[in-house]
């Protein structure tokens, strides 16, 4: 049975969210979950805000890059940087390369 296509989150974030859902589900389907849970992480994913729900990301390996990404981020939006400052702090959290100095 084919599934509908969902719909898109609108906003500026919206196809990333949907992006890491559609990730999370095809991770939940190779551990072998059924199609309720997939379709469960789906939606859980798509609705979920980082910047609100920071408290919620997972506290284990697999989230702490992201988790530090997303306080950092959040920090700096709170001291007043502007959101391409603070989008510029994630990528480089999340690209390793953030804390790295060129040697002259």
């Amino acid at each position: 049975m084919a599934h509908p296509a969902p719909k898109i989150p609108e906003g500026s974030h919206g196809k990333l969210r949907y992006d890491r859902a559609k990730r999370h589900a095809a991770a939940a389907k190779a551990k072998g979950k059924s199609s309720e849970e997939i379709h469960a992480i789906f939606k859980r994913v798509l609705a979920f805000d980082p910047i609100r729900d920071t408290d919620k990301i997972p506290d284990n390996e697999a989230h702490a890059k992201y988790k530090s990404a997303i306080i950092h981020m959040k920090s700096a939006l709170a001291r007043g940087a502007s959101s391409e400052e603070a989008h510029g702090l994630y990528k480089r959290i999340m690209s390793g390369t953030a804390g790295k100095h060129k040697k002259a």
